[in-house]
């Protein structure tokens, strides 16, 4: 009795710790997981070889100019590979702690409007959001954007609260980085969420403040590396083509038709998604916490009207105008992805964490039990994933996801834990269950699938010559990052005159092309492939799964 005693009064004083040791467990185990084709291989390979060339002010891909991203995620894991060497994990790493101080600054931005209940929930709501749990392992430039963007928005409200230069210095530091990490946007946000709050509170003293010229000044300082790496090698070089634009000024990419270039047409890039696009996409997104939004900020936007827009102002409304004029903004963009939207998802954990902790018990006690029917969705998933994609290799990982789904009945079902404890940290613990699932396990078995990965890997532990391994029509960056360096495409012409030995990595039409020109070649390894990021029903299950898969081989010549 003594012992069940000491063990409820343990959980309960560490419930926090506990929620959040389950979430950051599932952020390290996935910086091991391999890299993904094509964005963040991309970056990895990219990272590689400036760690390699030493090319910090001049981004190469491959040896040929890149345009498209800022630097800072390329400087930052090419440090952390000279550092520590070139891994998974050390790639992941510097994102990885940028994401958790992306956490903390929401907390520190909700304390100063809320109380601190509010802003732990806030935290928690962005941490275990899918989106959190995807740029952990999918790492690209989204989430130092995010992170960024909203230590800026933390830094220059505590500016706006205090006059202290220390936050408006910091606040700079924090812009700057953020358009670094993804151009422009990283100052659009801050200023339309910051800009907003003020003309809507007419604070028209602040807005005009000559201080925001001393900030302006540390952005563009912060930005000078950059800005004359793109000098020069773009603007000096008006000879060069670049994503199919002669001459491109990297210094006008950068500031104007990369991003701004997508609403008006300045550049070509248009897939075709729908105003509406991000309704869809945030379903997914923002689990488990969607529902809870929505209603949330139909609240918001409704509480604004009752008030006949007179501004209160001890209120904060950067959350709410920075969510709906950036969800706008990127909804008018002629190219849209669904982790663009990620950089306004922390003002989406404060306005849900807000929404729950402003309830009354008779409300709360509905939502409660709504939320927590709702999460064993997951759990359903999680079943479904077992038995109809991937069989489990061990059940390892299932004894510890059997503990987490245990917290979160026993959080439910204790009265020592308020109403919103229950809802928020049962929530946290099945959605920790459903992520500790996918890392461990279905991540796992589906990265088998990505062969650029092995052949690369096989090319790097088997000590192959630059001059003795070749692709053939299945160049791919993740067989550049594992194999530490950019592997060589070679043309059918070039088949016969290779020496005995020489290994080629194709697809079968490639393999049928290499056979016919020179049949002195045997198969080494032959492997299913998938394109993992455009998962598809037919392909998970494991009864259709062999259909939707094609072949890809490394081959040698005998």
């Amino acid at each position: 009795m003594l012992f069940w005693f000491a063990m409820h009064n343990y959980i309960y004083i560490n419930r926090y710790y506990l929620a959040f040791f389950a979430i950051t467990l599932i952020y390290f185990l996935n910086m091991f997981l391999d890299v993904m084709e094509i964005d963040a291989a991309q970056y990895a390979a990219i990272s590689r070889e400036m760690s390699e060339n030493k090319s910090f002010l001049q981004v190469y891909d491959r040896g040929k100019d890149y345009l498209d991203k800022p630097p800072l995620l390329f400087w930052l894991s090419s440090i952390s590979f000279m550092i520590f060497g070139v891994s998974n994990f050390t790639y992941k790493l510097p994102s990885v702690l940028i994401l958790l101080l992306g956490l903390y600054s929401t907390y520190r931005f909700t304390l100063l409007w809320y109380d601190k209940q509010r802003a732990l929930f806030a935290a928690f709501i962005l941490a275990c959001s899918q989106a959190y749990f995807l740029i952990t392992n999918d790492v690209r430039t989204d989430g130092n954007l995010l992170s960024m963007v909203i230590f800026s928005i933390w830094q220059l409200s505590q500016f706006l609260k205090s006059g202290k230069w220390k936050n408006l210095v910091l606040g700079a530091i924090g812009v700057g980085a953020a358009m670094l990490a993804k151009g422009p946007i990283g100052m659009v946000v801050p200023a339309a969420a910051i800009g907003a709050d003020l003309i809507y509170k007419q604070h028209w003293k602040m807005i005009f403040n000559p201080k925001w010229l001393v900030f302006l000044i540390i952005v563009a300082i912060i930005l000078l590396p950059m800005a004359i790496g793109l000098y020069l090698q773009f603007d000096l070089h008006p000879e060069k083509t670049v994503y199919d634009l002669q001459g491109p000024s990297g210094l006008k990419f950068f500031f104007w038709t990369q991003s701004f270039g997508r609403l008006t047409g300045d550049i070509y890039w248009n897939n075709g998604a729908p105003f509406h696009f991000f309704i869809y996409t945030i379903l997914w997104d923002f689990q488990p916490w969607v529902l809870l939004f929505f209603v949330a900020l139909t609240r918001k936007i409704i509480i604004l009207f009752k008030e006949r827009f007179h501004a209160n102002k001890d209120k904060e409304y950067m959350s709410l105008f920075g969510f709906v004029l950036i969800f706008l903004a990127l909804s008018s963009s002629q190219y849209k992805l669904p982790h663009y939207l990620f950089v306004i998802f922390p003002f989406a954990a404060i306005i849900t964490s807000d929404f729950l902790c402003s309830l009354e018990s008779n409300w709360f006690n509905k939502i409660k039990k709504i939320q927590f029917v709702f999460m064993h969705l997951f759990i359903v998933a999680v079943i479904t994933g077992y038995v109809l994609f991937f069989y489990p290799q061990n059940y390892t990982h299932i004894i510890f996801m059997c503990i987490l789904f245990l917290l979160s009945w026993y959080i439910y079902l204790q009265k020592k834990y308020n109403l919103t404890d229950k809802l928020i940290l049962s929530t946290v613990f099945i959605s920790a269950t459903f992520n500790f699932c996918l890392t461990t396990h279905i991540y796992p078995q589906l990265m088998t699938y990505q062969t650029q990965a092995y052949a690369g890997k096989f090319a790097y532990q088997n000590n192959i010559p630059h001059n003795m391994f070749y692709t053939y029509r299945t160049r791919a960056h993740a067989l550049d990052f594992y194999a530490r360096r950019a592997v060589e495409e070679i043309n059918l012409d070039s088949i016969k005159y290779l020496k005995t030995g020489t290994y080629i990595y194709t697809h079968q039409e490639g393999l049928n092309d290499i056979m016919q020109r020179d049949n002195n070649f045997k198969i080494i390894k032959s492997m299913a492939h998938y394109h993992i990021t455009a998962l598809k029903l037919p392909f998970l299950m494991k009864n259709t799964r062999h259909d939707h898969t094609e072949k890809r081989y490394i081959i040698q010549k005998i």
